[in-house]
This record gives structure tokens, C-alpha cells and sequence, in this order.
């Protein structure tokens, strides 16, 4: 409990709503015990604002006697959320919108948009893109440094070769188009192999209840292939550096 307490949820109409909750409903305002809020035509007063664990949405999280969860649930007044409509041949779907919204007050959406206002809703409100950022972060991070650690060995292992080609006039620019096009092949196969796992895993859950509807969308096989490309160009100048310094004389020393 951050403010009030529990047992003043024995007084009628009474909640403890968590603070999150609080924040969202009362932006910019100092937490304060006995407000008012409508519930289904129901006032209830908040007697305490508690520290409860985040859900996995953001909607506020209430707490109440169970008597009084079902005098405030009970049979809605309004059950509709939304209309779906379909507009006739040859009429603009933005067209309707704005006919809709002009005629009732209400909000009109097209498909397009309703998609980008749930995608939008989900950044903004939940914790969703800093927890897939951190994870993403982190595998960049980590698969350059490994990546990275394997090129240098590899190229450490080959450095008489490469003196060797340096030796009979090799350009760097030619040595290094061979070190990229080497981290490119594995690179490929890699993404290759990895986008394949992972289709073959979208395939065998699509139909499954609680991974119903989940797709592998193409923007993220692209956006990946691009993460991977990043991954093996910073990767790849970790040795090339070693080769374009390498003196050819050194490879016959000693």
C-alpha cells in the first residue's frame, strides 16, 4: 500500500486501485485518497492507491470486495464496442469515416488505421518495445563480439596466406573484398538457416490455441536480414584491420 489501507474496503462503494492505474486515470496529479470514479453507472471512492504488480496490459488494477465487484460488473448497460462495416463498390473507405464521424460524433476508423492505433496503443502504454529492445540490444551485442572473436581467429590462423598474396601483389582492397565475401557467405547461410527454423516454427504453432494468429511478417524477416548485415560488416573490420597492417615481408621471417 502506498497510500490509505486495505480495510477501508468495508466502507460501500470502496476500491484500492494501483498506482499505475491511478497515474493513467489522473495524469499530472498528486495521489490523493478518497476521489470518485464511475464504474457502469456505479460511483465508487478510492481509499487506497497500492504498488501492485504490472499486468501484462495496462489497464488499471482494482481492487474491491467481491460483493461490490459484482454490484459494479453486473449486466452492462452498453456491451457493443464497435461496428464493423463494409462500404458499397466504388465508395472510399476514408470516405465513409468521414461521413460516420460527421453524422454520429462517434470515431470512425479504417482498417489501416484501427491496426496502426492497436500497434501504437501497445508502444506507447506498455513495456513491450523496452523489453524486445533490451533483448535485441543484447543479441547484437552478443553475436557481434562472437562473430567478431571468430573472423579474428580465423584471420589470425591465415595470416601466412595472406602474406603470402600480399608477397606476389595482392592489393588490400583485393584481400578485403575476400574477407567480406567470406563473412557474407556464413552470414547468408546463417539467416538462411535461421529464418528457415524459425518459419518452420510459426508453421507448426499457427494452429494451435494460445499461438493462434501469431505470423511471421516479412518486415521482420527483412528488418532481421538487415541486423545480421550489420552484425557481420562490424564483425568483418575487426580482422580485415589485421590484414591491411600486415607487412608481407614478416610471413617469411624466422
Amino acid at each position: 500500500m502506498l497510500l490509505g489501507s486495505w480495510e477501508r474496503l468495508r466502507e460501500p462503494d470502496s476500491i484500492v486501485i494501483d498506482n499505475a492505474g491511478y497515474i493513467l486515470l489522473f495524469p499530472g496529479e498528486p495521489l490523493e485518497l478518497d476521489r470518485e470514479l464511475e464504474m457502469n453507472d456505479h460511483r465508487v471512492k478510492i481509499v487506497g492507491i497500492s504498488d501492485a504488480s504490472a499486468p501484462f496490459l495496462s489497464n488499471p488494477v482494482i481492487h474491491t470486495r467481491y460483493s461490490e465487484a459484482v454490484n459494479f460488473v453486473g449486466h452492462e448497460r452498453t456491451q457493443l464496442s464497435y461496428v464493423l462495416v463494409q462500404s458499397q463498390p466504388g465508395v472510399k473507405a476514408e470516405e465513409v469515416c468521414l461521413r460516420i464521424e460527421a453524422q454520429t460524433g462517434l470515431r470512425a476508423r479504417t482498417t489501416d488505421e484501427f491496426r496502426w492505433d492497436c500497434i501504437l496503443y501497445y508502444l506507447k502504454n506498455t513495456g513491450i518495445p523496452v523489453n524486445f529492445g533490451i533483448t535485441i540490444t543484447i543479441a547484437l551485442i552478443v553475436g557481434t563480439v562472437v562473430a567478431g572473436q571468430t573472423f579474428y581467429l580465423f584471420t589470425l590462423e591465415n595470416l601466412k596466406q595472406f602474406g603470402a598474396l600480399k608477397a606476389i601483389g595482392v592489393t588490400n582492397w583485393r584481400l578485403t573484398g575476400m574477407v567480406l565475401l567470406q563473412a557474407f557467405t556464413v552470414g547468408v547461410m546463417g539467416f538462411g538457416m535461421g529464418t528457415g527454423m524459425a518459419a518452420a516454427f510459426f508453421e507448426m504453432t499457427l494452429q494451435k490455441i494460445a499461438t493462434r494468429g501469431i505470423i511471421l511478417m516479412w518486415q521482420s524477416v527483412a528488418l532481421t536480414g538487415g541486423c545480421i548485415l550489420f552484425v557481420v560488416i562490424i564483425a568483418s573490420l575487426l580482422s580485415i584491420r589485421r590484414v591491411i597492417v600486415l607487412e608481407a615481408a614478416t610471413v617469411f621471417r624466422g
